[in-house]
């Protein structure tokens, strides 16, 4: 609960100091020291691979641009805020989640290394597909060389430490708390931008808003049941979380940087409805817990 309020309270102050969006660069060096962080935890292991891991990574390619294209027409804010959150390769968080509702982590884990490069490699693709129909020209390498910098640095940066320097990928964990304060300050700062860009946008802004907002929130459910659907032979939990629970500050990263400000209310929004689902998810395993065991 303390951090779902720290959550607000960054997307408030960020709303209230829209000058803070000049430090939007700031965003991707975050980002890349949470991957990090993350990156330490993990251990590449085929054995945790399931089938199930090649739908989640094929519907994250799929369903970004099945989206893009149904909402366009109806709202082009809306469809690229959807498009950054649905490309977005599993959160990091999201073997944290299902630790918290005994469910197995290292299912999760393995969807966060599959969907990461695989979105590393082909996300330039569809993006560039998008973006070559606008004003600004964008070649395969304008999007494929950041994309790949973020994710591939923070991972081979990782996995080299941890082979050659156990004792200082040891210390270096110690410092992981860090990876909630730079969330909060990328929130922050994606908050800013978005409240800079409605600045010069009187007209229309609420409708946006309110646009933005339905379809991240019915993006979110759809991924979620859906995963849980394809898991329902294995482990709809983990599945669900392997394609609904998303790596928002990556979404923030990308819209900011080839969509507009307006694009960043999407993963505001989505970080709201995963984390409340989220909750929702851990109050009832707590509830059916506690009735199994009087």
């Amino acid at each position: 609960m303390g951090r779902s309020i720290a959550i607000l309270v960054a997307i408030l102050i960020g709303l209230c100091v829209p000058s803070a969006e000049r430090f939007t660069f700031v965003i991707r060096y975050n980002l890349m020291v949470m991957l990090f962080f993350a990156f330490l935890e993990v251990k590449l292991s085929f054995r945790l691979f399931h089938r199930v891991h090649i739908f989640v990574a094929g519907l994250n390619l799929v369903l970004p641009l099945f989206f893009y294209l149904v909402l366009y027409q109806w709202q082009p804010a809306a469809a690229e805020a959807v498009f950054a959150i649905a490309s977005a390769p599993t959160a990091a968080a999201g073997p944290v989640i299902a630790s918290f509702l005994s469910a197995e982590v290292g299912f999760v884990t393995t969807a966060v290394l599959l969907t990461s490069p695989i979105v590393a490699l082909v996300l330039p693709i569809t993006a560039s597909a998008i973006l070559g129909g606008g004003s600004a020209a964008f070649s395969f390498w304008d999007i494929a060389l950041p994309i790949a910098s973020l994710i591939f640095i923070p991972l081979l940066g990782s996995l080299l430490l941890r082979r050659l320097w156990i004792a200082g990928a040891d210390t270096i964990r110690k410092y992981q708390f860090l990876s909630f304060r730079l969330f909060l300050v990328n929130v922050f700062i994606a908050a800013a931008a978005a409240s800079d860009y409605f600045r010069g946008q009187q007209s229309e802004s609420l409708g946006v808003i309110a646009g933005i907002g339905l379809a991240i929130t019915a993006l979110c459910l759809f991924q979620f049941k859906v995963g849980e659907w394809l898991g329902r032979g294995h482990l709809p939990l983990e599945t669900g979380l392997a394609l609904g629970r998303k790596n928002t500050m990556f979404s923030l990263w990308l819209a900011l940087t080839y969509f507009s400000p307006v694009a960043a209310l999407g993963p505001i929004f989505y970080i709201l409805a995963q984390n409340l689902y989220n909750s929702w998810q851990i109050y009832h395993y707590r509830r059916s817990s506690a009735g199994s065991n009087p």
